[in-house]
């Protein structure tokens, strides 16, 4: 019965139907967290609903981007253009409500918010308006002997509907910056953002993107590790991970059961290298900054320093001056120092300096409370071995500690930094150039800086991207439009009888394998660039009308020109 009740008086409520009806949302799902708490059944119930309604969800999101790309919105330039324009208009336009976000979730100040991540994707967006039109043009290749007269080139078309995975640490970068990438190669979108680590981004992300994009082939979702679960069983045409290697390799592996191709945005641990002929004031300002800003909490930050014993008393000095200069006396009431971004990680990362506190060379302090780690330096003079086995070098740090050792030998350094996993970046401060060959030739990294840290990563002409544990794959720039890219290749020949070379079908008589001889031996560029104009002299001569002449004379100017 549906009739309102008298005034004052409750109608009889029986039913679930009755109950759950004259309840507020609020109320509703207050009654229904008691019960599961109380009743394990009802629990039981409740994850099933949830799972299959996450599940249902995902298929109809999915199939909508499919379909929608498969209608050929996404492929026009001007649509790509369009929606790159409005990506770039929400980026300036919620710069307040972002920073205000991320002040919320990582006690980061809205000058870092700006400088380190909306700024760079404003310029990653307009730098993909500018050169998109360019992007999209076919690659002219040259063409061999066996197919002229013809035309090679590399089609770059659209994988078709891409998953990306955003990630907690920097939520707008390495969410919105690959983002860019997949629509600027005409790509439908699923972009899946954190909410269970920095939900407050991650709801302004979602919310913006709804205003601004074009939701039928743009969508972004939330969610925790249920959803990844869900969305990485998907078969999507190109997946876009940014994580932990441990992931990471989840990611991977799903993706090699539907033979997706993915790009994945890992970490490791990122050596510094200090040689006495680097300005050590410059070398230790700038890797302060590296490894403090955003509390350590960086792909790229500066994990761990190798300092020439003879220059590592005043670097110290100077790292910890920098800190005091950066952060105050006491950085937990600086408003541009960060915090950990949940107890999981504060409890791991604070495991680390209980575990070597005979080390601390300055700082240690922890609050649980507000999840505030000191900038802390462990210095274990030439002690490499309690180096080595110390808990802070047994995993990627992503937190504000910085374990610094000293060597005499750079060798000795090269040796070690190629014991472990490569590296996402490393950095190198000297400015000797043996010093710097090096490095560069007998170390393998995603990256390779000298005297200087992770600003390579607002430069859109190169590539970010790790390699082996460290990632696979590149992006950024144009490098962000190629991952998002099948290249396909494409050759064009005319079709008229007489320029189908008979040479290539049986019977092959003598002056067939002759000629073939001929155009199919392996020469030098040079070689192949004469015999190209030779042919093309061939043609203007009009000799094609006689094709056993045609065999014998061009036998006999290659026979000429290479000495045969």
């Amino acid at each position: 019965d549906k009739r309102p009740s008298e005034p004052g008086k409750m109608a009889e409520l029986n039913s679930g139907e009755d109950i759950t009806a004259q309840l507020l949302t609020c109320d509703a799902q207050h009654a229904l967290k008691q019960a599961i708490d109380k009743h394990p059944d009802i629990k039981k119930l409740a994850l099933k609903l949830v799972q299959e309604s996450t599940d249902k969800k995902l298929d109809i999101m999915f199939n909508d981007l499919r379909a929608e790309f498969k209608s050929g919105t996404t492929k026009p330039v001007t649509y790509r253009k369009r929606q790159l324009m409005n990506l770039l208009r929400m980026l300036r336009d919620g710069r307040q409500v972002l920073s205000e976000a991320i002040q919320k979730d990582l006690h980061r100040d809205a000058t870092s918010a700006l400088y380190l991540e909306l700024n760079q994707l404003e310029s990653a967006a307009q730098h993909a308006i500018d050169y998109v039109s360019d992007w999209v043009q076919p690659d002219k290749v040259g063409t061999n002997l066996v197919n002229l007269p013809g035309s090679s080139s590399i089609v770059h078309e659209p994988y078709g509907t891409a998953l990306i995975f955003g990630c907690w640490n920097y939520p707008y970068k390495l969410a919105i910056e690959p983002l860019i990438g997949a629509i600027a190669a005409g790509n439908s979108v699923l972009l899946k953002m954190p909410t269970d680590m920095v939900p407050n981004c991650s709801e302004a992300i979602i919310r913006l993107c709804g205003q601004y994009l074009d939701t039928k082939t743009i969508k972004v979702i939330g969610g925790g590790v249920k959803v990844n679960k869900g969305l990485s069983k998907m078969n999507w045409d190109v997946v876009f991970y940014t994580g932990s290697a441990r992931v990471g390799k989840v990611i991977y592996e799903e993706a090699a059961k539907q033979l997706t191709p993915v790009c994945l945005e890992m970490g490791g641990k990122c050596p510094a290298v200090i040689f006495p002929s680097s300005n050590l004031y410059i070398a230790a300002k700038r890797i302060a900054w590296a490894k403090w800003v955003n509390a350590g909490q960086t792909c790229v930050s500066v994990d761990h320093v190798f300092v020439h014993e003879d220059v590592a008393e005043e670097f110290l000095t100077h790292i910890q001056q920098c800190v005091r200069d950066m952060y105050g006396e006491d950085p937990q009431s600086s408003e541009y120092f960060c915090r950990m971004v949940n107890g999981r990680h504060f409890e791991r990362v604070k495991s680390m300096i209980d575990d070597s506190k005979s080390s601390i060379r300055f700082g240690g302090k922890t609050d649980s409370g507000s999840l505030y780690i000191e900038p802390t330096v462990l210095y274990f003079n030439d002690d490499t071995q309690n180096f080595k086995d110390s808990k802070a070098m047994s995993e990627e740090i992503f937190g504000p500690i910085l374990p610094v050792v000293t060597f005499r030998d750079y060798k000795q350094v090269i040796s070690s930094i190629n014991a472990g996993e490569k590296p996402l970046s490393m950095y190198i401060f000297t400015n000797e150039e043996t010093q710097k060959k090096e490095f560069l030739h007998k170390t393998s990294s995603g990256a390779c800086i000298i005297n200087e840290v992770f600003t390579y990563l607002s430069i859109n002409q190169l590539p970010f991207g790790g390699v082996g544990h460290s990632g696979l794959g590149k992006y950024h720039g144009k490098h962000s439009f190629h991952t998002f890219s099948h290249n396909k290749a494409v050759l064009q020949r005319p079709d008229t009888t007489i320029l189908d070379a008979p040479i290539k079908y049986p019977p092959y008589v003598p002056w067939k394998v002759s000629a073939l001889a001929m155009i199919m031996g392996v020469r030098s560029r040079r070689q192949i660039n004469i015999v190209k104009s030779l042919l093309l002299l061939v043609a203007l001569l009009g000799v094609f009308q006689n094709r056993q002449k045609v065999a014998k004379f061009l036998h006999l100017l290659v026979s000429l020109v290479f000495g045969y």
